[in-house]
């Protein structure tokens, strides 16, 4: 998930830089800036019922977010036979532990998200808040600091987002904070086990997801996921490339030299058994200027992230100018544009998920036996039916394979 407004003709992507923070350790050699990682638990301690996708027919969990300004097309587009949990994006504390009563509380407690939730359960599709904190500047890291260094802001915002999953009906939490500030990390791992007791004040079966990014070091998985803690982590699994990069690539990279989302995966399944996670693809790409044509190319600029839909329609209006990297699986193409009307023609690149990549990571994540898939965001597909339709074969063997 993430909230980060982006160039023009691109979507609200993902906050998360996969990049670490100055001065944090490469994944690998992690050991995070609190206390070594705990070992990952016996006792799954936790029921698959409160993801609720096999009741549905589901061979998988898929998480779809919904953002404040989404809810429309969720209502009118979503597929909710192959999403299992509408994650609604997002309600976000303020620095004294409690739920700021902004405009995004206003969406979360409008009649259309109402009418949302009513639709979702009927169709057997569970519905959870997630709950955003950014640490990604100074500003930031200075109010996240402030709710989790302190026992009673985090018993505060435990017992508030509790009572609003009572207050709305709705099935659970998801739990964004990325990433976390220095020092806090068993900090944050003692919030998320004082919302599970919160939320099972309040009755049995209620869901809990926290959210990573690709380096998460900051997150002591093991101990999160450990009895008394959450259900199942949700790996970001995109933002590998964007703004920041050097060359053009997949911003969800599952293969190549540099660290990708497959390499992130295998680390997560040091700490998380494969049935506890569940990784989020991205319904967009990204367009650079480039210095050349050729795949990979150095960038010459931050470019733009672009929406799945037009990405889709700028493919048709390349044609076979259309390449598919096959080691990182993403579709890409080169081709020359003007950035403006009296400019001189550029290089620009594009790479994003089209049908093919798009099944590949599905088939990985059942191949692994992971939990679940994830999207962010299903509103980025717009009108195009590709990306969901692919999600039926797979989660729901459409195609008569059963997903096999």
């Amino acid at each position: 998930s993430g909230a980060s407004p982006v160039a023009p003709g691109g979507p609200v992507a993902s906050a998360s830089p996969v990049r670490p923070p100055s001065g944090s350790l490469p994944p690998a050699a992690s050991t995070g800036p609190n206390s070594p990682p705990s070992a990952p638990p016996d006792d799954p301690g936790y029921d698959l019922r409160k993801f609720g996708f096999a009741a549905k027919g589901m061979s998988h969990e898929v998480m779809a977010f919904v953002t404040s300004s989404q809810i429309g097309y969720a209502l009118e587009s979503l597929d909710l036979d192959v999403v299992s949990t509408i994650a609604f994006f997002s309600l976000e504390p303020g620095r004294d532990g409690g739920i700021k009563r902004g405009s995004l509380w206003r969406a979360w407690r409008s009649t259309a998200m109402t009418r949302l939730i009513e639709k979702a359960h009927a169709a057997g599709t569970k519905v959870v808040i997630s709950a955003a904190r950014f640490s990604w500047s100074p500003s930031q890291t200075a109010t996240s600091r402030s709710i989790l260094s302190n026992a009673s802001r985090r018993a505060r915002l435990a017992r508030e987002l509790a009572d609003e999953v009572v207050a709305r009906g709705v099935d659970g939490v998801n739990v964004d904070f990325e990433p976390i500030p220095r020092g806090e990390r068993a900090h944050f791992t003692a919030f998320v086990r004082t919302l599970r007791a919160e939320l099972d004040k309040r009755g049995p079966g209620y869901q809990l997801t926290f959210d990573v990014t690709g380096y998460h070091d900051s997150y002591d998985v093991a101990g999160l996921l450990a009895p008394g803690g959450a259900d199942a982590v949700f790996l970001m699994g995109y933002h590998y490339a964007g703004t920041f990069s050097k060359i053009a690539r997949s911003n969800a990279p599952m293969g190549g030299a540099r660290y990708d989302v497959v390499d992130t995966i295998k680390l997560l399944l040091r700490s998380a058994e494969p049935e506890r996670l569940i990784v989020g693809f991205p319904y967009y790409g990204h367009v650079w200027p480039t210095k050349t044509g050729v795949r990979n190319a150095a960038t010459t600029g931050g470019g733009f992230d672009i929406q799945y839909r037009k990405a889709a329609a700028l493919a048709r209006r390349l044609g076979s100018r259309m390449r598919y990297d096959p080691v990182e699986q993403v579709a890409w193409a080169s081709y020359r544009d003007r950035p403006c009307a009296t400019c001189t023609t550029r290089w620009y690149q594009v790479y994003f998920d089209d049908v093919r990549a798009y099944r590949y990571k599905l088939d990985y994540v059942r191949k692994r036996g992971l939990l679940g898939t994830g999207i962010w965001t299903s509103a980025f597909e717009g009108s195009e039916r590709g990306l969901t339709n692919t999600l039926r074969t797979v989660i729901l063997g459409a195609d008569g394979t059963d997903g096999d």
